[in-house]
């Protein structure tokens, strides 16, 4: 669980608590789910993206304007209406290169995989028995498969409505994938599982999650700043604000932050090792950092030495670092 939800979690037991509307405002503000518009040039599959990723769970915008984070499509080429509308986005923006199986990966963009069609087939649990069927009667009788059109077009007992079907589910690439699977003896719900991981959709989804990171660090960091307001009437704020979960919290949600910026965090599993890292983050803060980065670099010294002093910290080292 990261460190966000972990404090959303406890943020929203203190509320019940309270029964105090402005508390009540500040959980719902906080833990907001992370909205994301799918976005790209037309042909891209958009919808079909879009569907998949709700299907997996993710809370979808109608428009970029109403997200948090974009995810931007490509297919095939990168055009420059593509990398203008990247550059565009900046740092709210992760792309996604859809149909990865339909071509060599794309030069000059960085871009996370997916074959959207087959992750709808499988969340959408389309690998029914009629499909499984027609899939099985390939197997025993192979059929052209070198592309669409020869497969619809070439003599095969298995009816053409059927085979249109199955393109339209699974395309060249998910079938013939399908196809060897069920040769290698895998059931029905073991090339679904299959159809799943080579549709990449959990790996994108989980760069989503760390896209937004960030996001959910700066509400995280908005609810602070209320809840330290608060907590000059509310005794009960200044409780939750200086326990030891909510501090621990704060630092795993900053430390979700920077690993997704691609800076590492040095693991911690002994005193000398929290106090280390509590060290090197202070540091950190102080350097030339943006303003986010800066607090995250605060919020993992601060929790690294909360964890350095309920690891039994040697009472001559209290006051470091």
């Amino acid at each position: 669980m990261s460190g966000h939800q972990i404090f959303v979690d406890e943020l929203a037991r203190f509320a019940r608590a309270a029964a105090d509307t402005r508390w009540t405002a500040i959980v719902e503000r906080v833990g907001a789910p992370l909205r994301v518009a799918v976005v790209g040039r037309r042909g891209v599959g958009r919808r079909t993206v879009a569907r998949a990723l709700a299907r997996a769970g993710i809370d979808l915008a109608p428009s970029s304007s109403a997200a948090d984070l974009d995810v931007y499509l490509i297919a095939e080429v990168v055009k420059p209406e593509d990398r203008d509308a990247i550059a565009a986005a900046g740092q709210r923006v992760l792309t996604v290169w859809n149909k990865a199986d339909l071509a060599d990966p794309l030069p000059g963009v960085s871009a996370e995989p997916m074959v959207g069609l087959l992750a709808v087939a499988a969340l959408d649990g389309l690998l029914d028995d009629t499909r499984w069927a027609a899939l099985r009667l390939l197997c025993a009788r192979p059929a052209d498969l070198s592309s669409p059109d020869s497969f619809l077009t070439g003599a095969h007992p298995l009816p053409v409505a059927t085979r249109r079907r199955l393109l339209d589910t699974f395309d060249v690439f998910g079938i013939t994938q399908a196809i060897a699977a069920i040769r290698r003896g895998e059931s029905k719900t073991q090339v679904q599982a299959l159809l799943r991981r080579l549709s990449r959709v959990d790996a994108v989804v989980a760069s989503i999650t760390a896209a937004g990171a960030e996001v959910q660090y700066r509400r995280l960091l908005d609810a602070v700043a209320e809840l330290e307001a608060l907590a000059v009437t509310d005794r009960l704020a200044g409780r939750f604000l200086s326990r030891d979960d909510t501090v621990i919290a704060r630092m795993r949600a900053a430390i979700d932050v920077v690993e997704a910026a691609g800076v590492p965090v040095e693991p911690a599993g002994h005193p000398a090792a929290y106090l280390r890292r509590a060290r090197h983050w202070q540091r950190y803060s102080r350097g030339p950092v943006s303003a986010v980065h800066r607090a995250c670099g605060a919020d993992i010294a601060r929790g690294s030495l909360r964890l350095w002093s309920r690891a039994g910290a040697p009472p001559a080292d209290r006051d470091a670092p």
